[in-house]
């Protein structure tokens, strides 16, 4: 039974036997353990900010197309409500359909 609790290791630079108990073995992989949940537990929140940072990018890129999006509908439907006021306008009219279709092309 005695023989089945120690695992001996033989370290041949000393020549001297080294005797490691189970339990110690238990004790050592434990701690082992513990520090590294720890240390995953403690860089979470590094990791959880770096995430926040991403995202917050991307909406404000998303914000900014969809404001220039917006502006360019928005001369669009000006050109065409000063066309049906006045009935001019027609390179006007083509112009901002040019701007309009770029717009789409480009960032859709």
């Amino acid at each position: 039974m005695r023989r089945l609790r120690k695992i001996s290791m033989r370290a041949t630079a000393m020549n001297s036997d080294i005797t490691i108990s189970l339990s110690q073995v238990f004790w050592i992989v434990g701690g082992v353990t513990a520090v590294a949940a720890f240390l995953k537990w403690a860089m979470a929140p590094i990791k959880k900010i770096d995430d926040h940072e991403t995202r917050i990018k991307v909406l404000e890129k998303a914000e900014q197309d969809r404001k220039a999006t917006d502006r360019y509908t928005t001369k669009a439907l000006n050109a065409i409500v000063n066309h049906m006021i006045d009935g001019n306008g027609v390179d006007k009219l083509r112009e901002v359909r040019d701007e309009y279709q770029d717009q789409i092309i480009n960032h859709l």
